[in-house]
């Protein structure tokens, strides 16, 4: 019987282990203005990275309220980056309406402040700022975006 209870006891083992949770989640935070509204994300869903083999770089953060998504090319350390409708991709979506660089002077400029590497990744800490605008021509300005990412 003692042998039967120790084989069970390794069998438990393992699947008791796995039940421990572990917090593995992204922590950053990102703020900005948008036309004098402030918004700031969920600190879960707020990171600025890029993967250091390919060199793209990758702002995103949402709350209830917004979603962003920036991706640009060419990131290898702290600098200012330009995206805009000829090189890389910004969307904000804010209350369900989505705003992108569409025109010519449309534009988003990141700030990269610093940088840390964390494996294949670069953890990128900095400040944004522009002008996009929505399908109807709506310009939406950009003002005092701040982003900072502790773990991915």
């Amino acid at each position: 019987m003692k042998r039967y209870q120790y084989i069970l006891l390794l069998l438990l083992i393992p699947s008791l282990m796995s039940t421990k949770s572990v917090d593995q989640r992204s922590l950053g935070s990102l703020r900005f203005q948008a036309n004098g509204q402030a918004y700031i994300a969920d600190s879960t869903h707020a990171r600025g990275y890029a993967v250091k083999q390919t060199a793209l770089a990758y702002i995103n953060g949402a709350n209830s309220d917004m979603v962003i998504g920036v991706e640009w090319k060419g990131v290898k350390g702290p600098g200012i980056y330009t995206i805009d409708a000829r090189a890389g991709k910004a969307e904000f979506t804010i209350n369900h309406k989505s705003y992108l660089p569409a025109a010519p002077d449309d534009y988003l400029k990141v700030t990269l402040t610093s940088v840390k590497q964390q494996g294949a990744f670069l953890l990128l800490n900095g400040t944004f700022e522009g002008q996009l605008q929505d399908r109807n021509g709506s310009k939406l300005k950009i003002t005092a975006g701040i982003f900072e990412t502790r773990s991915l």
